[in-house]
């Protein structure tokens, strides 16, 4: 993913959603993925760029899952602060700050 990485994409939308991102896991060691926790079937509206990785079945609870540039995968830990029942990550504007973030990289 060209060296976006998913401790930046939760920062932008931590700034966007005044400190209330929705439901993100990370990795701790390893590969250092984050986990961005989206509404079942929400992920499945959006193209997601390479790199970014969509994770769930339909009719499940979806996540997408964006690297570290290198690491390990193991133990994992909260991203934000603790959901509120039914809280997600608006997959809308995860997919456009993912967006913007590779527009970046790119120019």
């Amino acid at each position: 993913m060209c060296g976006v990485r998913g401790e930046a994409v939760l920062h932008h939308l931590a700034e966007l959603t005044d400190g209330r991102p929705g439901p993100v896991v990370r990795e701790t060691s390893g590969r250092r993925w984050t986990y961005f926790l989206l509404a079942p079937g929400e992920s499945a509206e959006h193209d997601w760029p390479p790199g970014a990785r969509r994770f769930g079945r339909s009719g499940q609870d979806e996540y997408i899952g964006v690297p570290a540039p290198d690491g390990n995968t193991y133990p994992l830990g909260r991203g934000s602060g603790a959901p509120e029942a039914g809280e997600f990550v608006d997959a809308e504007l995860l997919h456009g700050v993912l967006m913007a973030q590779l527009c970046r990289i790119s120019e």
